[in-house]
């Protein structure tokens, strides 16, 4: 009986020290905040955190849908738009399907499409190359020209927009000039500007403007003025021409003038209605390329750079005691955007 509770007692005290002993592991395991204990070296991060070296779980996957699970197969990327530039920020963008331009205060510059021609971004610039089977004579693919989005022209009612320039190579401005003439039913009236300064050589503004100057005795005649900065090539837009003369030398009231040697042979006192594209008058008071008079007598393509001009160059459609006026809608455009001539 003895023997019996001495068992007992035994088997009692082994039962109470692996009680202890479990809630000791038990206490351990949990460590002193209830959670899972660090189990490798314990860093302090920059913020004075503790972190663990030993990664702590992962969340499942997630895949493209954005639904741990889903199948990827039925995910339809969505595109990533970049930011569009805005105030402070120029650019060209698409905005809509169309090429557009930001000015630094946020204005929209519409890129004009010039039929036949495909428009492209290509960094800072737009380019113009030639569609397969368009109407300008050009390869596909070939280089037609630039937009250049810092034009500026004054409006029927005397503001000033900023529409840009479409600057076109010489077969192209060919082409658009003939179908504005045929658009014009009075012969009065056939005369069109295409502006003849290769502007792709400056960012800086360029304005054109419509004013009167003094160059038919004491009555001020009309001209569409453009004014730029730098020395830019003044090229020749009248197609049916006969060659060109730069005149510098005793001019008066201007520095240089460009004249198609056709109008020699036309009256000198009023216009003829059948040359009326000849006797177009180039002309500026800036600083010319030229120090004498450049004389050619042969028929040069439209593009063809005559002189370089730095400042400004006029255009106006006049022979002595005689012109015609010019108003905006006299230059040749794109919509309501004005065209250059690009030099060739």
């Amino acid at each position: 009986m003895e023997s019996r509770r001495t068992l007992v007692a035994a088997l009692t005290v082994a039962a109470v020290a692996l009680i202890v002993a479990g809630i000791a592991a038990v206490a351990i395991d949990s460590g002193p905040s209830g959670g899972s204990a660090p189990t490798g070296p314990v860093t302090a991060s920059p913020s004075g955190s503790v972190a663990s070296a030993t990664p702590s779980p992962t969340a499942p996957p997630v895949t493209p849908s954005g639904l741990p699970g889903s199948s990827p197969s039925n995910f339809t990327p969505v595109p990533t738009m970049s930011a569009s530039p805005g105030p402070h920020n120029p650019g060209f963008a698409v905005r809509g399907g169309s090429i557009v331009y930001y000015t630094s205060d946020g204005t929209v510059v519409p890129v004009e499409p010039v039929p036949g021609l495909r428009a492209t971004i290509a960094g800072d610039q737009v380019t113009y190359s030639a569609l397969a089977g368009n109407r300008y004579g050009l390869r596909a693919g070939a280089y037609a020209g630039e937009f250049m989005p810092n034009v500026s022209i004054q409006q029927d009612n005397g503001s000033s927009a900023q529409t840009g320039g479409v600057v076109v190579v010489g077969s192209v401005a060919v082409r658009l000039i003939s179908d504005a003439l045929a658009a014009i039913t009075s012969p009065a009236d056939r005369w069109i500007v295409a502006l003849p300064v290769d502007i792709r050589g400056t960012t800086k503004p360029v304005d054109v403007s419509f004013d009167s100057y003094g160059l038919v005795g004491l009555t001020y005649t009309p001209r569409v003025l453009v004014q730029f900065s730098d020395s830019l090539p003044v090229v020749n837009v009248i197609p049916d021409n006969s060659g060109y003369h730069v005149l510098v030398e005793q001019l008066g009231v201007t520095l240089w003038q460009v004249i198609d040697p056709t109008r020699l042979g036309l009256s000198s006192a009023t216009l003829d209605p059948d040359h009326l594209m000849n006797e177009l008058l180039l002309y500026g008071n800036g600083t010319p390329s030229v120090s004498r008079d450049v004389v050619v007598n042969r028929r040069v393509e439209i593009g063809h750079p005559m002189l370089f001009a730095a400042g400004e160059v006029s255009v106006s459609l006049t022979v002595r005691g005689s012109y015609a006026d010019l108003s905006p809608s006299r230059v040749l455009k794109i919509a309501d955007v004005p065209v250059f001539v690009a030099s060739s």
